[in-house]
């Protein structure tokens, strides 16, 4: 697959009101993970001649993380194994991988999450996976969340940033106000329920490629198509973490599911393709413009998940790979005959 540095992902809790299907039976399908903690090898470390040994292991993650994630891009290896050291004995780092061990000490939930996804990964799409990827955790000091790599003999390695998963008992806002990214609306999923989903996130968006069209319809059609493929890889989660709404905006849209469609047909948003009118229906948003104050951002998405999962119920012997190969919104929507309920 494509090799991908993810900066900052956006979007919680597992204890919805609606949870999904089991699928099928993967039990048999081998996706053991190698995890290696680069955090706590580091912090262990007693001297740089371990650091360097520690880096030489792992080469090419060390590439990326001390050259992309620490920034040490362009200065010699001996400086940067210096600069290596001072950072782990920075007291603010240090005080920050503490925090780090009280939802990671024990990383078997969320590795236990992520052998599940790619075992229906898998299932799915055998091709992507030929291998199962290695796992690094790491600490970027809230500086990058996730990272897929080519690691050693040309399996996928995973860089997982720790720190970018500490909500709630990090208040990212405050490390950066300015930072749109820091919002309370994205940070609220940086939690250890969603690591499994940023990582099925990327191979989602590999699979599924690029929008078709730059239409509403286009867009919401095909974002529908990626939370759907989302719900099939992640099957025992809950839609909380699939859609990344809270509990109480996943309801409100169940709940308005008739109305969110009628505001879009009312205001002729379906073929409407300049991004500043349509970008907050289908780009994280603390809220949908001109909908009551409880609607989240990102109901179009929404919508055109429900139009995906009513052509699929409509035609179930669709196999998924034939639903990627359609790439006419209006035609998926007028063929999953798609009508909200009043509620």
């Amino acid at each position: 697959m494509k090799h991908y540095i993810i900066f900052f992902v956006a979007g919680m809790i597992y204890f919805s009101s609606c949870k999904n299907n089991h699928g099928p039976d993967v039990s048999s399908i081998k996706a053991d993970i190698q995890v290696v903690r680069t955090e706590n090898d580091l912090f262990a470390a007693n001297s740089i001649l371990e650091l360097k040994k520690i880096t030489e292991k792992s080469a090419p993650f060390y590439d990326i993380y001390m050259n992309e994630i620490l920034g040490y891009k362009g200065i010699p290896r001996d400086s940067q194994m210096i600069l290596l050291e001072s950072f782990i004995k920075d007291s603010s780092i240090v005080e920050l991988q503490k925090k780090t061990k009280v939802p990671f000490g024990d990383f078997s939930k969320v590795q236990s999450a992520t052998e599940q996804m790619l075992r229906h990964l898998k299932y799915y799409f055998p091709e992507k996976v030929t291998r199962i990827p290695n796992v690094y955790t790491y600490i970027s000091e809230f500086g990058h969340q996730m990272f897929i790599f080519e690691d050693n003999n040309g399996i996928d390695g995973v860089g997982i940033g720790l720190d970018m998963f500490l909500h709630p008992a990090i208040h990212y806002k405050m490390i950066d106000p300015e930072n749109t990214n820091f919002s309370d609306y994205i940070t609220r999923s940086w939690d250890s329920d969603h690591v499994a989903k940023k990582l099925c996130d990327i191979y989602v968006a590999d699979i599924v490629g690029e929008a078709p069209g730059h239409r509403m319809i286009d867009q919401m059609i095909h974002n529908g198509k990626q939370l759907y493929i989302s719900t099939l890889l992640m099957p025992e989660v809950h839609d909380t973490v699939i859609t990344e709404y809270s509990t109480k905006q996943l309801q409100w849209c169940k709940e308005n599911e008739l109305q969110i469609w009628s505001f879009f047909l009312e205001n002729k948003l379906f073929y409407e393709t300049n991004l500043s009118k349509i970008g907050k229906y289908l780009h994280p948003s603390p809220t949908s413009p001109d909908m009551p104050a409880d609607a989240p951002g990102r109901t179009a998405n929404y919508v055109g998940w429900k139009i995906i999962d009513a052509y699929m119920v409509r035609y179930p012997a669709t196999t998924v790979q034939e639903l990627l190969k359609m790439t006419d919104a209006q035609a998926i929507l007028e063929k999953s005959r798609y009508k909200p309920e009043r509620k």
